[in-house]
This record gives C-alpha cells, sequence and structure tokens, in this order.
C-alpha cells in the first residue's frame, strides 16, 4: 500500500472516529431527554474522484418505524378509553352504591319510608311534614343529580376547545419541522433532532386522535387520521371549534347546525363552506372522539336516566287511566272514550288485534295544542314497537276525529258521537282487525278533586302542571333539573291526607297515603333505549324503585366495562412503549463500551499516521 492511501485511510479514519465519539458523547448527554432516539453511525469504504481512499460515516436515528407505526395506533384508544372510564366512575359514583341511603335508590326508599309512617298516622302533623320533606329530598336530588351532568358535559365541551387549539399547535408544529427537515436533507445535513421534535409532536396528537405517518425521500412527513383525513401535507389543516357556554339538558348536538347546541369540530377548506367533522365521523378514536362521545352519549343517557325517573315519578303520583266503554254500530265493534280530562302530552292508546295473523299491534296518539308540533316520532313515548301520532286539539273533537281516522285509515271508523266522546269502531265482524282495548292516561290536576292522585310534584315552584307535553318541546326533557314539590302542598301539607272536599276527608283518613304507596310499589312504566338500561328497540318495564336500581347497576357495569378496557389498552401500550424504549432509547453501559472501542480504533488510527511520518522521514533523509 503507498505511504499516501495509508495517509488517506488513517486521516479519514480519525476523522470518522471523532463524528462517531462525538455521536456516542450526544447519545450520553440527552440519555434522559424524552423523546431523544438513539443515534448510531455507519461507515463504509469510499474512493475520491482524485484516487484518495479512505472512511465515510452516515449517522442515523435507530427507530423501529413499525413498531412506532403501533404506537401511534394504539395511542388514541388508550386515551380514549381513559377518559370513557373516568367520567363513568364518575356516573358511578354520583349515583351511589346499591342499598345505601345516599344512592339514587336510597332516596326513593327514604320516601316511601316516610309514606309509610303517614299512612300509619294520618293525622300526625309530623309525619304529614316528614313525607312533605322526603318527596323535597327526592325532587332536590334529581335537580342536583342534572346539575353535576350538566356540569360534566360542560367540562367535556371545554376539554373538546382546548383539545382542537392543542391539535392545531402540533399540527403546526409539524408543517413548520417537516419544511426544516426537507431544506436539512436537500443540503445533506444532520436533521435528527428535528426528526425527533416531530416524532414527538405526532406521539402527542396521536392522544387526542387516531394518526398514521407516511415519509417520503424528501423526508416530508405526511399526518392522516384511519377515517381519510389528511391533517398535514404539504401544510397543515386547522380545526376549527364553536365551543358553547354552559351546556344544560336541551342543548345537544345535531348535524343541523340550527338545531344544534353544543360545539361541533370542523375544518375550513381554503374559503369553501366548512367541513363537519363530527357529522362525518371523521374523529373515531383519542381523547377528541372520547370527550365528544361522553358528551354527546354517555352524559345524556345520563340525563334521559334522571329526566325518566322525574317524569314517571311525576305521573304516578298524579296520571290516572281511563278505559273506554264498549260500543257498537251494527257489525262494527270498539270503543267510546271520554277525553274531557286529556292535558296536552297525554296519550291515548289503541291496542288492536289482526285476526288474520293473530298480532297485536299498539298505536298511541298524543294530544298536543299546535299543528307546529307536528309530526311526532315514534320515540315520542317510551313504549316499545307503539306507532306515534300527535292530534292537534285546537280544532275541537270533530278534527279530533278526523285526524285520528287519517292516521288509521279506512278499516276503523272514527268519529265523536257527543261532547268530549271518541269512537273508534273496526272493520265489522267480517273483517280481519279486532280492536282489544281504547283507554288514556290523563293528568289530575288538583288536590282535591275527589281522586287519591294528586300533583305532588310540579314542572319548576311555579305550580305548572307536568303533562309530559310537547309543544315547544319535549316537557320531559331536563324535566330533573326542574321537578319540585308542589307549592300547594308545601304550603299546606295536609293535603297529602285530604283529598276530596265534600264530604270533607277525615283527619285520619289513610286512603290517600296507601294508594301514594301503592302507585310507587306497583306503578310498571316503559323506560325506552334513550335510557341505556336496553339495547335496540325494546323497552324496559319496571317500577320507580325497580328502574332506580337499574340506573344504579347500569353504571356500576358501565365503570366495570370501561375499567376491563381501559386495563387492556393500558397492557397493550406499557407493552408497546416498552418494547419502543428498549430499541431507540440510550443504554449508558453499552454506550461507555462503544467510547472504548472508539478509543482502541483512534488510538490505532493515530498510529498509522504516526508510522507514515516516520517512514516520510526515513525516506527525506535518504
Amino acid at each position: 500500500m503507498a505511504i499516501s492511501s495509508a495517509l488517506s485511510i488513517a486521516v479519514s479514519g480519525l476523522a470518522s472516529t471523532q463524528r462517531e465519539t462525538d455521536t456516542v458523547a450526544l447519545n450520553i448527554a440527552h440519555a434522559q431527554q424524552p423523546g431523544y432516539v438513539r443515534r448510531e453511525m455507519t461507515v463504509a469504504d469510499y474512493v475520491g474522484t482524485n484516487g484518495t481512499i479512505g472512511l465515510r460515516g452516515t449517522v442515523q436515528r435507530q427507530i423501529d418505524t413499525e413498531l412506532q407505526r403501533q404506537l401511534n395506533l394504539a395511542t388514541p384508544q388508550t386515551t380514549f378509553a381513559d377518559v370513557q372510564n373516568r367520567f363513568a366512575g364518575r356516573l358511578d359514583q354520583l349515583m351511589g352504591t346499591p342499598g345505601t341511603s345516599n344512592s339514587l335508590s336510597g332516596v326513593f326508599a327514604a320516601m316511601n319510608e316516610k309514606l309509610q309512617a303517614l299512612s300509619a298516622s294520618p293525622d300526625s302533623l309530623t309525619a304529614r311534614i316528614d313525607a312533605v320533606n322526603a318527596a323535597k329530598r327526592v325532587a332536590l336530588n334529581l335537580n342536583q343529580y342534572s346539575a353535576d351532568i350538566q356540569d360534566m358535559r360542560t367540562e367535556a365541551e371545554q376539554a373538546i376547545a382546548e383539545g382542537v387549539g392543542r391539535v392545531n399547535t402540533l399540527l403546526q408544529n409539524i408543517e413548520t419541522l417537516n419544511e426544516k427537515i426537507v431544506a436539512q436533507k436537500a443540503a445533506k445535513q444532520d436533521c435528527a433532532s428535528l426528526e425527533d421534535a416531530r416524532d414527538l409532536s405526532v406521539k402527542e396528537l396521536a392522544t387526542w386522535v387516531d394518526v398514521q405517518t407516511r415519509e417520503n425521500g424528501a423526508g416530508q412527513m405526511t399526518v392522516f387520521t384511519r377515517s381519510g383525513l389528511t391533517l398535514v401535507d404539504s401544510s397543515a389543516i386547522t380545526l376549527g371549534f364553536d365551543k358553547q357556554g354552559t351546556l344544560s339538558p336541551d342543548t345537544l348536538w345535531n348535524a343541523d347546525a340550527n338545531l344544534r347546541g353544543v360545539g361541533t369540530i370542523t375544518v375550513e377548506t381554503n374559503g369553501a363552506p366548512s367541513v363537519d367533522l363530527l357529522a362525518g365521523g371523521l374523529i373515531r378514536s383519542g381523547k377528541l372522539a372520547a370527550y365528544v362521545d361522553v358528551r354527546d352519549r354517555m352524559l345524556v343517557t345520563a340525563q334521559n336516566q334522571m329526566d325518566a325517573l322525574a317524569a314517571s315519578l311525576a305521573d304516578a303520583m298524579q296520571g290516572k287511566d281511563v278505559a273506554g266503554t264498549a260500543a257498537t254500530s251494527g257489525a262494527q265493534a270498539g270503543f267510546d272514550l271520554d277525553l274531557s280530562a286529556l292535558q296536552s302530552g297525554n296519550p291515548i292508546t289503541l291496542e288492536t288485534l289482526d285476526t288474520a295473523t293473530g298480532k297485536t299491534k299498539t298505536v298511541t296518539f298524543l294530544r298536543v295544542d299546535s299543528a307546529a308540533s307536528l309530526p311526532l316520532s315514534d320515540d315520542a313515548t317510551s313504549k316499545a314497537g307503539d306507532t306515534v301520532h300527535g292530534i292537534d286539539f285546537s280544532g275541537g273533537m270533530a278534527s279530533v276525529a278526523s285526524q285520528i281516522q287519517a292516521a288509521l285509515g279506512s278499516a276503523y271508523t272514527v268519529s265523536n258521537p257527543s261532547g268530549s266522546t271518541l269512537r273508534i269502531l273496526d272493520d265489522g265482524a267480517a273483517g280481519t282487525i279486532d280492536i282489544k282495548s281504547l283507554t288514556a292516561r290523563v293528568t289530575t290536576t288538583a288536590a282535591t278533586d275527589g281522586d287519591l292522585g294528586f300533583p305532588l310534584f310540579t314542572d319548576g315552584t311555579g305550580g305548572t302542571l307536568f303533562t309530559d307535553r310537547v309543544d315547544g318541546g319535549l316537557q320531559r326533557r331536563g324535566f330533573s333539573a326542574r321537578i319540585a314539590v308542589n307549592d300547594a302542598i308545601l304550603q299546606d301539607p295536609s293535603r297529602l291526607v285530604q283529598w276530596q272536599t265534600s264530604p270533607a276527608t277525615l283527619a285520619g283518613d289513610p286512603a290517600r297515603p296507601n294508594e301514594l304507596l301503592s302507585r310507587l310499589a306497583n306503578t310498571s312504566f316503559a323506560f325506552g333505549p334513550d335510557t341505556g338500561v336496553v339495547s335496540g328497540q325494546t323497552a324496559f318495564t319496571a317500577t320507580i324503585d325497580g328502574f332506580a336500581n337499574a340506573v344504579v347497576s347500569h353504571w356500576g357495569m358501565t365503570v366495570s366495562d370501561t375499567q376491563a378496557a381501559k386495563d387492556s389498552q393500558d397492557l397493550i401500550q406499557n407493552n408497546l412503549e416498552t418494547r419502543m424504549t428498549e430499541s431507540s432509547s440510550v443504554n449508558i453501559d453499552q454506550e461507555m463500551a462503544r467510547l472504548i472501542q472508539l478509543q482502541s480504533a483512534y488510538a490505532a488510527n493515530a498510529r498509522v499516521l504516526q508510522v507514515a511520518r516516520e517512514m516520510l522521514d526515513a525516506l527525506m533523509r535518504s
């Protein structure tokens, strides 16, 4: 080998060793820095254009890109499960432990206990006041449950707003780092630190939304979601969120912006109309999706449960079933039903039998007092499988009969024979439709009108009756936030006993307390799928106490399920992070061992230089 070649190799070896030593020192110095990926230099031989021989080193990050991809996919699922579990746990704590006095079911049990005491001593002023106070406690607890649920929804709304802001910052960071990395790679400069910073931004971004990445040969990274939404390409998109103030039971998400009462996430597209990402289902995992799901599903379900309890409680105390009386006209048979006591929102229920198929059918007519409330959807009631029609009563009974006739069709004959009577007849003895029953559920409006039931609870403190009306919006929605004990009862607790004025109820008459107890214990209501205790199109039929226990159990099971999902995701996440750390983090012992090797290599190259110098000196002397 020529002396010049030896010198060239030794010099390049020293330079290469020095650069690799710097790389090892950099690794050691940043060993504890979050997001730092270990660097390693690969060395290759080269022959220059002028015939020089040497070594060339390239510094590269030691990162497993497939493992990184898996981690970015797992992270949003982990954060989604964590948010879900935290809110489910708070709801579970809010509902209390079954059987305890401070649980949801315990509050109703306390009211039942005080009514039992009143039944035993109806003439006792103390027993009457205790019963009123127990009813107040039920109302106040429902008010507080609703307030707490809406506070959590408002918290979720705020978290979405903050999350959108943070996502925009991260996307802008990635765009800026993309530009720098592309420029430095084009100039053949080291950009490992920039790539570390970009990976950190992507890693944090993955906690908010589900992300995938792709990098081209120039070093530019494209970031997109699994739904196909591109977040960063040549530039970053900007998300928008029209944050609302304090949320209420009436403020719900809707794809129609005119009906929506909460914020939605949008993306601006070069002057074109903004795209609603929630309406398109383009955000499916991560904390943003979790907070949206909590705000619009989990907590709305909890509110529906409270409203259903409040509505059922009010109806149990004041509702009365009115049965139709048999009526005929020639071969046609059916029922007459007096609607004089029907209030806005009260239902009329028609049950029929198809004699050809043996199938029964339930049709519900809800009274409305304005045509603007029509039409109604089948979920306007909690009954399973019923067909719902809104009937406008503002035009009188003839109009009511005409509307019901139009809804039922020619297989029935609907008329108003007199006054407030509704008559519905089948298609005759030779027909295929038999009417099994015609009933109405009406609201008792006064405390001493001769009915044992009475409006113990009202909609707010102004004495507005709860009739489950739909005019101007569903009265049931948010009712738990407004339910209150009737002012008339607060002012005169004797009305818990006195149910008629002529003849006057005796002070020791237990009839009304016994009736209220019986209604609480035995009246069953249909609770629909919107309450979460059932799935599909079925309804859960239970007493008030049974439903309260079902609600408590529901959240107990929900928190158990979300905890299991969180534990499973944590296990996957921790495993991936451990493997990622092992593959890309700095091991001080390994780096120190490498330093010793580099010291030996440096000394060897230095020795070659020394020998070459000695040989040159010898040649010069000869």
